[in-house]
């Protein structure tokens, strides 16, 4: 394990990686830039190639025994003796971000050599919302502490449900568990940024999250949030990967089983 003075140390790297890299984003302009899809209801823009790039670039030289593992890049660099491997996602939300939609985030997480997750930063630049965790060391929120809400009643939670967009073969089912965790709750939200919605169940804006086929990058960083401000997270069911199915639910831990059940019954899960 990495000491705590070395885990900090790359806090403050990702930190600084994630501010300059929020500055670079609200510099551009969004009526220019190029915009290029990906796959069903996917797109990339100019701009997370070039703020992945100067994120990498940035913690290489900082920590040149680390890998890296990003949305854009790929898999570059294995690390080597005690260094560990970043996982990063320049823009989760680049669909918000180039409509102008202020709900899109830079995240990086930070793996020790052992691939335990150690910390994560989440930055959102235009609303100037820096969320940070480190393992065992809890979660923050511009500087200042954050915990899960105490909600244990599903009919008081509010939750984030997002839409299986890239996953159509799963629409019917989906919309039936949304129509039935709406019936139930107080009500649901849809923000855009698997990052940004795994940080406001850790800060009690809300109280659970799901989403269906996301990646490693899209939600590392916020796991390790969620896990310090007391928050649970699991995948769909007890056969899925979450970090390869990408399947994930997310609550303040008191509605941890109310919402598994809901999934398990609605989709098979």
């Amino acid at each position: 394990m990495l000491s705590d003075d070395v885990i900090l140390g790359r806090l403050d790297s990702a930190v600084t990686a994630a501010r300059n890299a929020g500055d670079h984003i609200l510099n551009q302009d969004i009526s220019g830039i190029r915009v290029s899809p990906k796959g069903l209801n996917d797109s990339v823009s100019e701009t997370d190639f070039a703020v992945e790039e100067m994120i990498s670039d940035y913690l290489r030289e900082h920590h040149p025994e680390d890998g890296f593992f990003g949305e854009e890049q790929g898999e570059s660099g294995t690390g080597n003796g005690e260094g560990g491997r970043w996982i990063v996602d320049p823009i989760d939300g680049t669909d918000n971000y180039i409509r102008g939609i202020p709900n899109f985030t830079v995240s990086i997480a930070y793996e020790d050599h052992s691939g335990r997750l150690a910390l994560g930063v989440v930055f959102n630049p235009v609303q100037k919302e820096l969320f940070t965790g480190v393992m065992g060391s809890g979660a923050f929120l511009n500087g200042n502490p954050i915990n899960v809400s105490g909600v244990t009643d599903p009919s008081d939670a509010v939750s984030i449900i997002a839409p299986p967009r890239k996953n159509h073969e799963r629409t019917s089912d989906y919309f039936r568990l949304m129509e039935d965790i709406f019936l139930h709750t107080r009500d649901v939200r849809r923000f855009g940024s698997a990052a940004q919605d795994l940080c406001y169940v850790a800060c009690g804006r809300v109280d659970a999250y799901y989403e269906m086929g996301l990646h490693y990058y899209d939600i590392a960083a916020g796991m390790v949030i969620l896990s310090e401000a007391g928050g649970r997270y699991s995948a769909f069911s007890d056969s899925e990967v979450l970090t390869e199915d990408g399947n994930i639910l997310a609550t303040n831990g008191n509605l941890q089983d109310w919402y598994s059940e809901k999934i398990h019954d609605t989709m098979g899960a």
